[in-house]
């Protein structure tokens, strides 16, 4: 707390708690500022509930009257008037609670009338002081300072009349302390406000104080009146509230009003000050004898400062009407305000944000706005639109191009700013980059807002954390700007949002998204405030569909531009043009010259046709000041339009762009002699109007490989079509109209400057391609091994990547896909790819653009004809599909933690084996030499992955959690899309519409939700079942939509409106997994019953059921719709359902299922992780792929068949390429290991390694040479476990099967072979050798056992408790012994490969692409790890990595709590 808050509780004897004089705080007419209502609001809360218990109903009635008067005071006047009322309404509330306690009896009747009739006659008197219509605001304000006035004299006199005739005075405060123990704390208050005022910059005010001071301190010491001295400390106190004011203010200065107010004051104070001198200066005697003249004087000083403040206080109320008067709010101040520095701070946090979107920001300066007394009809109906509080509240202006849309957005915008009416403004412009998608629109009004509103502002910036601000659309929207309004006290008759240019979008999914979800959240908002948005567009198929959704219809208003009544746009054009002609003939030509002609001037309007941008550009083009020749070009418009009489849209426009075309060559070259500035201007303007997004002339220059300073010249004469700023400002065209223009052959197609987009796009093309490959080069921005998250990403690009190359990287394969195949391109295209792919991967990396990289090298693929090209191309695809997630932790990872892990067979057709000699180096790797099936893995969840699916039209996947979250993902990239929330329990089922547009999933929480698959909206929430939903289904039509659930019945809803259509019952446990037939007439839900039970859903009654013998988790139809395949955890079984018999049984287990496109294999989900897949005909397998290291629980097939995701219980979902076929590849006659490796471990010399897998094989083998020594072969399950003893002899291994088989090195045999639970998890001898020990289940349980190293006999077996195990095992890292010198060391659940020193991480090395890892080890330089497909044997050569010790290092440590410590 401050030193003025201190020196308030001080004075007021106020908790130390309590805000500032027992106040609380609101948001007030000044803007944002807390105002503080007095604490008498309890005493009016008191009248409030308490007066209903007096008996006299005249009495009652009139405090109720009086309660009515001052709740609708309280909202039109200040609360420093309102005050005043402060110790009336104390005593009062002292008067009803004794009534109240006391039934309401009194000693006279009539006192209680007298009272009454006093109240009511000065709410009469008040009530006709403010009643008055025609007195305008700032003279009624003055009627209601003065009603309250007479209000709190009337009520004063009553409430005395009321004691003098009743009990003695009726008090429920606590006993007061006495006045000369009062006045002391107000005396020492004074000298406290008398040091503060040093360096408040009001003169006279501190002398003032201090002269007062010093008289009431004598006066304090001679007067013995408590009651007159507790009057005059009254006053005093009053005054004290005022005096703190300038000591806050004097800090940062006052209004000049204020300083006046203050002046006054001053002077009321001296005048105080020199009465109460006379009082100090009589003698004692005089003192004594004349006690009742001191009383009358101390009366007379607490009336004097009683009237100085009430001056002051009135007089402020007046000065903020004045203000209020300015401001079009009922509440709270819209504008820019004055900011301090820690709150510019914040704001300007807000990042990413687009600035330039702003309607008044630098990069609209060339901008024009709606000319004085034209569009008035329209903007007269937007601004009733906006200050209506009945109207929609969303306002469309749609218009073709050309018709002066965003002029007239700017206009509202800049007329809304200036009335304080503005919350913000977002431009769309295809051609700048942060304003060329929706990414940052919400970020950006967010920014606005806040600066713009104060109550909003702390809101805002708790939320707009750099998370949210890159997160998706209805996550910003939410979060930065709904719920701050929810959640703020904000209050405004109007407030108007702009966005303009909606088609400028280049992506039209995110325009449909943000559409979707604006219509929601303007309605929540306006609960509090009249918002309004005002957006505007061309009719975009896209938009307008949107406009035309129902729930869109009922919160918008349309205003089609170009069907505005003719005469009215003409007018319009009319005054602009002739304003502008005037403009240029007062600048350009003689004064006595009278141009233009009354007929040219009309002919010129009727060009226009209505179209703006035909009059701004005619315009721009006559009076080019270059030029000075306004007349002659007029002229030539309007006869090149002459000669054309066709009445074709856009007509006139193109005459007059052929003529700036024209006009732009030489007067002696207008034939065809200069083919070669022809050429040029072809070249420039091409680049301009195709390029992706803008350039300045310096990179334009680069980009063309033209000299210094060409580029402004060369388009000298297109200043009327193009914006051509001074650098670094881009170039741009000033409409769409004029590169559409250039580019559509119907319309410009016959002369010299048609730009062909075919031949230019292959021209950008290579000139990308031939940048790239002269000018990248590996570690370019040297941020060496650092992490993206750790880099200003921003600033690097900036200074370390020039302009024309960082759009090279961006957009080169874009401009390749529109390109025709010529052999330089090709040949270029050969080089990037044989010698800088993995530079501009690292470009991309550092950009943020590693999705659209994948989607780049794709395109890139299907273009080429060149073989090589083709095969490197597809390589690289595959390379970043699998490895994105790691190469976007930084640019580093590309050889760190990547390139050492691509296929042999891969690594060794590409160049790129040249980048790996500062990379560690794989020895060694026993999975397949090729990709293998897995495409990506999706690592967005935090639980198990319960379902997945595919939309019909294979653009996205679907996939829901035990962390509640269902995650949309492009299913090209693995990119997410979407995080859905709203469930509160498991997301246990998922499926897409038939249409794509919705998803359904089901939830633990016993819920349905139904979601836009679009823009992740939560449509609708489906409640009635009273158990579990695990499994949800759309029928074929999309219509309907079946939910299952473990309370045993199927609903069906209506996916429309969410209503119950039909329940299904009769089931007699709980169902898993239902699925619509193919004709839609019933319903298949497995039970755990073993039974598949069949619906008719037009009777709702059970028509069969398909018997089985074990629980069926899953189901799937064939393609064709005539089989049905079940998945237990036995079998699967294929049925002909509708005889219905049993065709084949598939051995082995199953807990998903899923039919090939074709309809000849299925793939089916195990326990261990595996996807098997089968050939339906012969019934045999033909196929597993590992890649999951826990149970897979669903599966579903890409809608072309090429491609199948599956959901694990290890919180990943995987998609698999199955273009080559659902059967496996041969496995290779030197892979020691064919299934997973579970366990690794070094002997504690580091000469031997031994490993165990499913295979239930240990492998044993030599570090030096790299090469097996033996294979053990003993346990009859898989091998968990495996751990060497110190002397290096014995190989203790550990299975699922709970045996454990120790191993002599040497004699390649079991020595001994012991039993310890079910499952054996960790073995480990001890320091001394004398003990091993097993860490194992047994029935759910953990448990610990040790035996004998001497004799490993059972008779020696001893079991432990964990505490005991500890102590068996001391040396773990866990316990303060970590291997010494820098080694390698991987956390059990991370990727990370870390140096570390004494257990702390000195360095992260790599990062293991492998999601699957199962157990790792190291010795010195060696890394070695198992994986679901095979082990890997990695080597960190010391000259490269400074690997110091050689001490053996395992993750599978019992107790190595080491090993969890560091954060990755």
């Amino acid at each position: 707390m401050g030193r003025l808050g201190q020196f308030l509780d001080k004075v007021f004897d106020r908790p130390r708690s309590a805000s500032p004089s027992g106040t609380r705080s609101l948001v007030g007419a000044t803007g944002g500022t807390p105002l503080k209502i007095s604490a008498s609001l309890r005493d009016y809360q008191l009248i409030k509930e308490r007066h209903q218990a007096i008996q006299h109903e005249g009495l009652k009635q009139s405090i109720s009257n009086l309660i009515g008067f001052l709740e609708v005071e309280q909202g039109s006047l200040e609360t420093t008037i309102l005050s005043k009322l402060d110790s009336e309404i104390k005593e009062l509330s002292e008067i009803i609670a004794f009534l109240s306690e006391n039934n309401g009896s009194v000693s006279s009747q009539k006192q209680s009338e007298d009272f009454a009739t006093e109240i009511d006659a000065a709410i009469k008197r008040a009530q006709s002081m403010t009643s008055d219509p025609s007195k305008r605001s700032l003279s009624l304000k003055l009627d209601r300072v003065g009603a309250v006035s007479h209000i709190t004299e009337s009520l004063h006199m009553a409430i005395e009349n009321y004691q003098s005739l009743g009990p003695s005075r009726i008090s429920l405060h606590a006993p007061k302390k006495t006045a000369r123990e009062i006045s002391g704390r107000v005396v020492g208050a004074l000298a406290i406000v008398k040091e503060m005022l040093d360096g408040v910059p009001v003169p006279g005010l501190k002398a003032a104080v201090g002269g007062l001071l010093e008289v009431l301190g004598a006066i304090n010491k001679l007067i013995d009146n408590d009651d007159d001295l507790i009057k005059l400390i009254d006053h005093l106190q009053r005054l004290l509230r005022i005096l703190t004011k300038p000591i806050e203010d004097g800090k940062n200065g006052q209004n000049t009003s204020l300083e006046q107010r203050i002046e006054d004051l001053i002077e009321n104070i001296q005048r105080i000050t020199a009465d109460a001198t006379k009082i100090k200066e009589q003698n004692l005697s005089n003192r004594f004898l004349g006690r009742g003249d001191n009383a009358s004087a101390i009366t007379g000083l607490s009336t004097a400062i009683d009237r100085a403040v009430d001056r002051f206080q009135v007089s402020g109320a007046v000065d903020i009407e004045r203000d209020i008067g300015k401001m079009k709010l009922d509440i709270g101040v819209i504008g820019k305000g004055v900011l301090s520095e820690f709150e510019e701070r914040a704001l300007n946090a807000i990042q990413p944000r687009a600035d330039s979107a702003r309607y008044d920001s630098a990069s609209q300066s060339s901008s024009s706005f709606c000319l004085e007394d034209t569009r008035v009809k329209l903007l007269d109906e937007i601004e009733q639109w906006a200050e209506d509080p009945n109207s929609r509240p969303i306002f469309w202006l749609c218009g073709m191009a050309g018709t002066g849309k965003s002029t007239i957005a700017r206009t509202v915008a800049k007329r809304f700013n200036e009335r304080h009416c503005l919350g913000a403004s977002f431009f769309f412009s295809r051609d700048e980059d942060d304003r060329r998608t929706a990414n940052l629109v919400f970020p950006t009004i967010a920014y606005q807002l806040a600066r713009r509103i104060s109550s909003l502002r702390e809101h805002i910036l708790k939320a707009a954390t750099p998370d949210v601000c890159t997160a998706m659309m209805r996550t910003q929207l939410n979060e930065l700007i709904v719920e701050p309004f929810q959640n703020s006290t904000f209050q405004c008759s109007t407030l108007v949002i702009v966005i303009d240019a909606l088609d400028e979008c280049v992506k039209e999914s995110q325009i449909t998204e943000m559409l979707v979800l604006l219509a929601p959240a303007i309605r929540s908002i306006q609960n509090t405030v009249n918002i309004k948005l005002f957006l505007t567009s061309r009719p975009e198929v896209h938009i307008s569909s949107e406009f035309g959704e129902p729930g869109m219809e009922a919160v918008s208003s349309v205003s089609i531009l170009h069907d505005i009544e003719k005469s009215l746009v003409r007018s319009d054009i009319g005054r602009y043009v002739d304003h502008h002609l005037q403009r240029i003939a007062k600048v350009i030509l003689p004064r006595h010259v009278v141009w233009p002609t009354l007929k040219e001037k009309e002919t010129l309007i009727d060009l226009a046709d209505g179209l703006f941008i035909f009059a701004a550009v005619t315009i721009a083009y006559i009076g080019d000041a270059k030029h000075r020749q306004p007349k002659q070009r007029l002229r030539d418009i309007l006869s090149a339009s002459a000669q054309n009489q066709v009445s074709v849209p856009l007509v006139h426009l193109d005459i007059l762009y052929r003529q700036i075309l024209m006009a732009s060559l030489p007067d002696d070259d207008k034939g065809e002699d200069n083919q070669h500035l022809k050429l040029r201007i072809c070249e420039i303007l091409g680049t301009v109007v195709l390029l992706l997004y803008p350039l300045s002339s310096r990179w334009l220059e680069k980009l063309l490989n033209w000299e210094e300073d060409t580029v402004e010249p060369t388009l000298g004469g297109f200043h009327s079509v193009l914006s051509i700023p001074s650098n670094p400002t881009p170039i741009r065209a000033f409409h769409k109209s004029f590169p559409d223009f250039l580019t559509d052959k119907r319309r410009s197609g016959e002369f010299w400057f048609h730009i062909d987009p075919n031949e230019h796009y292959t021209r950008l093309a290579l000139i990308c391609l031939t940048h790239m490959n002269t000018s990248l080069h590996r570690d370019m921005c040297d941020v060496g091994n650092s992490l993206v998250s750790d880099l200003d990403v921003e600033t690097i690009l900036q200074t370390k990547v020039e302009g024309h190359i960082l759009y090279a990287c961006r957009y080169w394969a874009v401009h390749l896909k529109e390109a025709g195949w010529t052999d330089g391109l090709g040949a270029a295209l050969k080089y990037f790819c044989e010698h800088k792919i993995l530079y501009w991967l690292e470009i991309s990396c550092l950009d943020r653009r590693l999705s659209a990289a994948i989607l780049a090298l794709d395109s890139a693929r299907e273009w080429t004809l060149d073989d090589r090209s083709s095969t490197m191309l597809a390589n690289s695809y595959r390379y970043l599909l699998y490895y994105r997630n790691i190469i976007s932790l930084g640019p580093s990872h590309i050889y760190q933690s990547t390139l050492p892990f691509v296929p042999r067979r891969n690594l060794s057709s590409s160049p790129w084996e040249r980048e790996l000699h500062r990379s560690p180096r794989v020895i060694m790797r026993e999975d397949d030499d090729t990709w293998d099936r897995i495409l990506f893995t999706l690592t967005g969840h935090s639980g198990d992955v319960n379902a997945v699916a595919y939309s019909p039209d294979g653009g996205l996947l679907a996939s829901g959690s035990d962390d509640e979250k269902v995650i949309i993902w492009d299913s090209r990239t693995g990119a997410q899309i979407h995080s859905l929330e709203g469930h509160l329990g498991q997301v246990l089922a998922v499926d897409f519409s038939p249409n794509d547009k919705l998803i359904a999933s089901g939830s633990s929480d016993q819920s349905v939700c139904i979601w836009s698959s679009v823009t992740g909206v939560l449509i609708h929430t489906l409640n009635g079942h009273t158990k579990a939903v695990t499994a949800v289904s759309f029928s074929p039509l999309g219509t309907v939509v079946a939910s299952g659930s473990t309370d045993e019945t199927v609903i069906l809803w209506d996916s429309e409106n969410g209503s119950v259509l039909r329940i299904l019952s009769g089931a007699s446990s709980s169902l898993w997994g239902i699925r619509f037939s193919p004709d839609g007439t019933q319903i298949f839900a497995p039970s755990s019953d073993s039974d598949i039970i069949i619906w008719d859903i037009e009777t709702g009654t059970i028509q069969s059921r398909l018997q089985s013998r074990f629980t069926i988790y899953s189901i799937a139809f064939s393609p064709d719709g005539t089989l049905l395949a079940s998945a237990s955890r036995e079998e699967v079984i294929l049925w002909d359902y509708k005889s219905p018999i049993i065709l084949r049984k598939l051995e082995g287990e199953a807990y998903s299922v899923t039919f090939s496109r074709d309809g000849r294999f299925i793939a089916t989900g195990k326990h261990n992780g595996q996807i098997v897949t089968w050939d339906i005909t012969s019934g045999s397998q033909i196929g597993a792929f590992g890649g999951h290291t826990k149970l897979v629980r669903s599966l579903a097939v890409s809608p072309d068949g090429s491609r199948i995701i599956s959901g694990s219980y290890d919180h990943t979902a995987a998609v698999w390429d199955m273009k080559s076929g659902w059967e496996s590849p041969g496995e290779s006659d030197n892979k020691v290991h064919k299934r997973a490796v579970h366990c690794v471990a070094f002997s504690s010399d580091g000469k031997t390694l031994a490993s165990g897998g499913e295979d239930a094989i240990v492998a044993v083998w030599d570090i030096e040479g790299h090469a097996l020594i033996h294979t053990l072969k003993g346990h009859e399950t898989a091998v968990r476990t495996v751990a060497f003893s110190i002397d290096g002899w014995y190989i203790a291994s550990g299975s699922s099967d709970g045996f454990i088989v120790v191993w002599n090195v040497e004699v390649v045999g079991p020595v001994r072979i012991l039993k310890a639970g079910n499952s054996v998890e960790r073995l480990e001898f001890s320091a001394d050798g004398l003990f091993l020990v097993a860490e194992y289940r047994s029935w759910g349980s953990t448990m610990y056992a040790q035996w004998s190293a001497q004799n490993f006999s059972e008779y020696y077996r001893q079991s432990l408790t964990k505490k005991e195990a500890k102590q068996v095992l001391p040396d773990s890292p866990a316990d303060g012994v970590p291997p010494s010198g820098t080694y390698l060391a991987r956390n059990r659940s991370s990727q990370w490969v870390k140096k570390r020193r004494q257990g702390s991480t000195v360095e992260r090395l790599c990062h293991l692409p492998q999601h699957d890892i199962t157990g790792s080890a190291s010795f010195g330089r060696y890394f070695v790890f198992g994986t679901t497909r095979g082990m890997y044997w990695l080597d960190f050569p010391p000259e490269t990595f400074d690997i110091t010790s050689t001490t053996v290092y395992t993750d599978s440590y019992m107790f190595d709590s080491d090993s969890d410590s560091d954060s990755d």
